[in-house]
Order: C-alpha cells, then structure tokens, then sequence
C-alpha cells in the first residue's frame, strides 16, 4: 500500500521511502555487512573496505527513523529482549567455542571474567577478548542509541532539543580526541552511540525533505568522491573501537561523515530502484538471526573450502570464491534463520520481540 501510494506521488521524502522498503534497505546493509567479513574480499582488496561504514550507520540510522517517542522503563525492557537477549546467546555461545579452541590453555576464572565484561559492557574490546568476534559490539550499541534517541524525544522542550544538538556536535567532535580504552568502560555502545548521534539527528532532519529529481546520482556521486578519496589514502575507520576522526583532522572527519550519510542514501535509492525482489525483502525480515549466524557460516565454508576447493591464489579466483562464499554463508544464515523464527518457542528465547515474549521474564513477574 504505502510503496503503491509513492509510485503516485513525484516527490516522496526520504522517510516515506524508508518506510516503504525497510526491509528491503536491510537485506541490501546485511548483504554490504557480509562482504566486509569476508576473507577472501579483503585479501582481493584490503582498502576497499578500510573507510566502510555505511553499513553499520544504515541500520543506526533506520533507528533514528523509526524511534520511539517515549522513554520509559518499558522501551527500555523491549529493546533489551529485542537487541540484548540475541547478543548475550551470540556472545556465550562464540564464548565457549573460542575459550575450547584458542583460549584451552588460560584459567577457567580468567576466561568467565572475560565473558562477564563482555555481557556487562558489551563493547568491541571486550567482546572481541571473550568471544574473538569484535562485529558482536554493535547490537548493545544499538540498545545504547535507541535509549538515547528515546530520552530526546521524550522531551518537548525545543530549547532542550537546541541544546542536545550542540552537545551531539560537540560529542562528535571531541569523542575521537579522548582514550578509547577509557571510552569502552561506558555500558552498551553509549560512548559510541554519542559520536554518530549527530549524524543520526541530520539524518532525521534531512529525511522530512522532499526529494529532488536525480537525488539518487547525487548521492552516488558524493559517495564515490568521498569514499574514493578515503580509499585511496588507505585510511582505517572502525566505528565499534571509536578509531574516527574528530576535529583534530577535520578534512578526513569532513570526509568520514559525507561517506556515511551519502552511502546510505545510496542504499535507500537502490531499495527504491528494485522491483520484485522477494528474496532481498526476505533476507532484511531476517537480518538480526542472519547478522549473528553469518560468521559462524563462514568459518564453517572456509574449512570446506580449503579441503575441497581450488587454491584461492589469483585475483579472478579470489573474487569468484568471495563471491561464492558470501552466498553459501548469507544462504545458510537464512536458511537457518527461518527454521528459528518458524518455531515461536524457540524465537522467543533467542530474539523474542518484546520483553514479555521472553520466557525468563514471565518468571521474573510471576516471582514479584
């Protein structure tokens, strides 16, 4: 209904076109988030994926957009079932399978404090010492945002939002300044969800405006000039450990900021641009399960592929095997991602949608 109704219209805004093909926009952002872990793409082109971070803004951004106005304890208890319930059964299970395998020889104690930090604080370095997988900081940075965006939204003071606006420009120029190690000990992804807030809050604004005739190109174009240059000068940024440029190098800052937000609308113009494309909607209904799933996809089509595959030497090779490897792994994630969301017992557990879906909390109640 709503994508029938924009086909009407000739100027849509850009949050009516999220609206229309959410799901669509993060089928495209899971499908950019796969090919940055893929192995034999960063072998082929390693600074092609250095400056990458619109595919994490995407889906930060999609929170903006669709942001609940009232903070309460309730919103906080749903998204805590919703992003923290699926990120504490990822990070134990990757846990226990990276203490078995590389961590065999340190102290039972040492590795369950690890674990302990890693479902207190949620952030990369932590996560990525228990578990060896840095990507699983982004869902308790996600629980951080949509807390923050709640508690702005909540307040009807427009001196109030005036001033939370300067202090996200201040945050987002000073964080990058500060000690990340320092930054990490704030609980949820905050200290993160404080530098891109921002962008979020532009994002939010820029999405009311009425889109112009060949906005779509633009965007690509400022995406190719901003992300070319980055790549070009093989720079590094790595949001989830805050390795972003502030205001002591404004250009690269400059540039950063214009990749991101131009690179998501690049995205949403594609979704727009996509005519029937079930299986694109379909993988974005699913993108949490197949986020989490992927990685351990990959591991398991690598070790097949070095004993039955060709020797991945040549470039050619490399990308065909990329390519290759990408599908298998976002095909079996969603494959076994829907067996999960099939079962209503099972989905419950793992990524129930509301804190009363989650069978713990039903426990919690009933003990009160």
């Amino acid at each position: 209904m709503t994508a029938a109704i924009l086909d009407s219209r000739t100027k849509p805004t850009l949050a009516e076109l999220v609206s229309a093909h959410s799901n669509r926009i993060k089928g495209i952002l899971i499908l950019f988030v796969a090919a940055d872990h893929n192995d034999w793409f960063r072998a082929l082109a390693p600074d092609l994926f250095k400056p990458l971070t619109f595919h994490v803004l995407g889906f930060f951004f999609l929170a903006f957009t669709f942001g609940s106005k009232v903070f309460s304890a309730r919103l906080l208890l749903d998204r805590a079932a919703r992003y923290l319930v699926p990120f504490w059964w990822a990070l134990t299970f990757a846990s226990v399978l990276f203490g078995a395998v590389l961590l065999s020889a340190d102290h039972p104690t040492a590795r369950f404090v690890s674990w302990l930090l890693a479902m207190v604080f949620g952030n990369a370095p932590f996560v990525k010492a228990s578990s060896g997988l840095l990507m699983l900081w982004f869902l308790p940075c996600l629980f951080g945002l949509t807390g923050l965006i709640a508690l702005i939204d909540s307040v009807s003071s427009a001196h109030f939002k005036r001033i939370g606006w300067i202090l996200a420009v201040l945050a987002h120029l000073a964080i990058p300044l500060a000690a990340a190690s320092k930054i990490m000990w704030l609980p949820f992804g905050i200290g993160v969800a404080l530098d891109v807030f921002i962008l979020g809050l532009i994002w939010r604004s820029v999405s009311t405006w009425p889109l112009f005739d060949l906005w779509g190109m633009a965007a690509l174009l400022i995406l190719g000039v901003s992300y070319g240059t980055l790549m070009a000068g093989s720079v590094n940024i790595e949001i989830g450990t805050l390795e972003v440029f502030g205001i002591n190098h404004p250009v690269l800052m400059f540039l950063q900021d214009l990749e991101g937000l131009s690179g998501v609308l690049v995205v949403v113009w594609m979704a727009s641009k996509f005519g029937s494309a079930r299986w694109l909607d379909a993988v974005g209904r699913n993108s949490l399960l197949i986020y989490l799933l992927h990685p351990i996809a990959y591991q398991v089509c690598g070790r097949i592929a070095v004993r039955v595959g060709p020797n991945a030497s040549g470039p050619s090779m490399l990308l065909l095997i990329g390519c290759l490897m990408t599908v298998l792994a976002v095909g079996s994630a969603y494959i076994l991602s829907t067996l999960i969301s099939s079962s209503p017992r099972l989905s419950n557990w793992i990524i129930p949608r509301t804190w009363p879906d989650w069978p713990p909390s039903r426990l919690i109640r009933h003990s009160k």
